[in-house]
């Protein structure tokens, strides 16, 4: 698990002009990749992870840099349900204002 999360914080670095970086992404949402892969029900920690990402996340910008970082690791790390993905805000209570999905178009987001 801490090779996937390793992994995970270094499949995206920083970019450049954005409030939020991808490893802070990353690193909130490094719990919920058993979830993300195998369903079920997100664990404590991922749900945590999803408020801090959402309390880091406040503005347009930051919220387009975090799609933008969701969907790159999405394609990225072998084994992620995109159906998973896509249930984790409602499944912790958490609304985020970025969609998960591999395809979504993170420009659109306000």
């Amino acid at each position: 698990m801490l090779v996937l999360v390793i992994t995970l914080i270094m499949v995206i670095g920083y970019q450049e002009g954005e409030a939020i970086q991808c490893s802070q992404v990353n690193m909130y949402l490094a719990p919920c990749l058993a979830y993300l892969r195998g369903g079920g029900n997100p664990s404590p920690q991922c749900c945590g992870g999803l408020n801090s990402l959402k309390a880091a996340a406040p503005g347009t910008p930051d919220r387009q840099a975090a799609c933008q970082c969701l969907k790159t690791v999405a394609t990225q790390i072998p084994g992620i349900s995109d159906d998973n993905a896509k249930q984790l805000p409602t499944k912790c209570g958490v609304n985020l204002g970025v969609p998960f999905s591999k395809s979504v178009d993170c420009n659109t987001i306000n």
